[in-house]
């Protein structure tokens, strides 16, 4: 009957892993995910380890039906979860769903096993309950939910960035703030949402509730420990900002890549230890329960009936459940792979069905102005494409322009299209702000004619210091080429029609140009119209 269980569960755990595994190697912040399931399985080990191991069966109670309706919604629920999943591997929503719908199964199937929980005896709640915080643990490694994390990273950045000009002045170097940027006097220094906290603290968080289970400290002591641990992350990334923009400074901006990484590592393991060392601090305080008492006989418990053998009749009845739950296993292992085959095939018959309308850019093209050059390696990180590059110059008319082109070939990995759906995420008007670049206006959608095709191209206005910067920025999906903007999955109607289209392994382009020069946006975008005649090839 076991073996049944575990696959059925264990199937659906791997699938989990591996959509969520593609996030975490995406996502810098979530990198620790990938230490999650293991410490899950060690805290349970920890928790088994240390009851006394034998079977109860004194008293048996048939399961509620209520378990067994709350199995079936999870089970029916995975569907348009998985469904929905499979086109927006990025979307929180259904991140989170499908975590709870797993840890929610393999709760209800722990429960309904004979001899786990239907125990009339308090002293058998080391075999059940306290695994319920290691499976639940694990939902710490889900993303958290875009609009709370962007809030959070806003605010702890801003907060960090006016606390680091605040301790360089009191230490006597001059420093202003402009946005994410710290001007000092041998230039600027971006700071990024690393250094903002929030990431070492989702970090953190994690290793303060798996201490915090580890020593048996109380809830309030819990609750402590993540506070905590949302200190020390802040703390020591404040010092981390203030020591990288006190060396850039007194060095030079370019100085501050060879201290970024050391530094971020060293405060990164030196938060971890405090937390560690605060954890069994509190632990020692307050007194765990210790081993020692857990390992004790039954009978030393007070309970010495509980070796008595069951009646037939209670025999019986565990029997038939063991089947009943047997039964369960097959019918939910049957379920993912219908699911599963269901789904591809939907997606395989949509994908086969859609055609590439290819088109290219020379950024270098003859009369352009624009000298290519290497993209920086923070928009590499950002954007993972397959091919990129940027340009910049002058035009005739002394206008100043920089563009970038980046290509995403059709997916064929769960990494590939995870970082091509993140590439929906940044936009201009996300991005410039961070590095102090206001968004003064949204001008909409514009068309641009190059032979017989047509491009689509949002139009936006920043302030960049005293002048404005024009920006026409366009992302485009193969299928339907460069006369219509791609979907780009930021609202939970965007995304239902992405599903429903069969969108998931189509290749992208991504195509950006800004220019400084131009007094209003109507000359700038005749200005873009010359100049797209020289950069786009259509065929």
């Amino acid at each position: 009957m076991l073996i049944w269980v575990i696959t059925a569960l264990g199937i659906f755990w791997l699938a989990l892993i591996r959509q969520l595994g593609a996030q975490w190697t995406i996502y810098e912040e979530y990198n620790y995910g990938w230490a999650v399931p293991f410490l899950c399985l060690y805290l349970a080990w920890q928790h088994v380890h240390v009851s006394d191991g034998r079977s109860r069966t004194k008293e048996f109670s048939p399961p509620s039906c209520a378990l067994y309706v709350v199995l079936t919604f999870c089970a029916l629920l995975y569907v348009p979860t998985r469904f929905f999943h499979e086109a927006n591997p990025i979307w929180r929503l259904t991140s989170l769903l499908w975590a709870l719908e797993v840890v929610g199964m393999t709760l209800i199937f722990l429960h309904l096993i004979p001899g786990t929980s239907r125990v009339k005896s308090s002293t058998f709640k080391i075999q059940y309950s306290p695994l319920i915080f290691p499976i639940g643990f694990f939902l710490v490694s889900v993303p958290w939910p875009s609009g709370l994390e962007t809030f959070l990273v806003q605010k702890l950045t801003g907060l960090d960035i006016f606390a680091t000009v605040g301790l360089l002045s009191m230490i006597g170097v001059p420093a202003l703030q402009h946005g994410n940027v710290i001007e000092v006097a041998t230039g600027m220094v971006g700071i990024d949402e690393a250094c903002s906290g929030i990431r070492s603290f989702q970090a953190t968080m994690m290793m303060g509730l798996f201490f915090g289970d580890l020593y048996r400290l109380q809830a309030m002591y819990r609750v402590a420990t993540v506070v905590i641990g949302f200190g020390l992350a802040f703390t020591f990334n404040l010092m981390r900002t203030t020591l990288l923009t006190w060396v850039a400074a007194k060095q030079s901006p370019t100085a501050v890549a060879s201290w970024h990484d050391p530094a971020g590592v060293t405060i990164l393991l030196a938060c971890f230890v405090s937390l560690w060392l605060v954890c069994l601090w509190l632990g020692k305080k307050r007194g765990y329960r210790s081993q020692e008492y857990a390992r004790q006989p039954v009978s030393a418990i007070g309970d010495k009936n509980l070796e008595a053998r069951p009646p037939a009749v209670v025999f019986l009845r565990i029997q038939a459940q063991f089947i009943t739950v047997r039964r369960w296993a097959i019918v939910l292992l049957a379920w993912f792979i219908l699911v599963e085959l269901g789904m591809e095939l939907w997606f395989r018959l949509h994908e086969n069905s859609m055609l590439s309308q290819p088109w290219s850019v020379n950024l270098v093209a003859a009369g352009s102005g624009l000298t290519k050059g290497e993209v920086p390696a923070e928009i590499s990180a950002q954007f993972r494409y397959d091919e990129g590059f940027q340009a910049a110059g002058n035009d005739a008319s002394g206008n100043f322009w920089q563009a970038y082109y980046f290509r995403w070939l059709p997916s064929r990995s769960l990494k590939s299209r995870v970082a091509s759906q993140l590439a929906k995420t940044h936009g201009p008007e996300k991005c410039l702000p961070r590095i102090g670049m206001p968004m003064k206006s949204d001008l909409g959608v514009i068309t641009v004619s190059v032979g017989k095709r047509q491009f689509a191209l949002r139009q936006y206005v920043f302030q960049a210091g005293d002048r404005d910067l024009y920006v026409f920025y366009g992302l485009y999906e193969d299928p339907t080429g460069s006369s219509v903007l791609a979907n780009r999955r930021q609202r939970t109607t965007g995304r239902l029609a992405a599903a429903l289209a069969g969108s998931r392994n189509i290749g992208q382009r991504f195509l950006e140009m800004a220019v400084v020069g131009p007094e209003t946006s109507e000359a700038a975008q005749i200005a873009l119209r010359e100049e797209f005649k020289k950069l786009l090839v259509s065929p």
